[in-house]
């Protein structure tokens, strides 16, 4: 996600193919909305460095 200096937002996403670059704000908005939600769902930071350890200490 990208906020401009005019406060317009703009959407990247890329796959093993080609980058994307999105601004019709109808397109924007719902990929706004998921980010938001993988944000909320997400781990916090030192949660997900001590799941990180634990894996690698069943891995190896």
């Amino acid at each position: 996600m990208l906020t401009l200096s005019d406060r317009s937002l703009m959407s990247y996403a890329e796959s093993a193919q080609r980058g994307y670059l999105e601004r019709e704000s109808t397109s924007v908005v719902p990929i706004l909305t998921a980010y938001h939600q993988l944000q909320a769902d997400a781990h916090s930071q030192a949660a997900s460095v001590t799941l990180i350890r634990q894996l690698r200490k069943g891995i190896s």
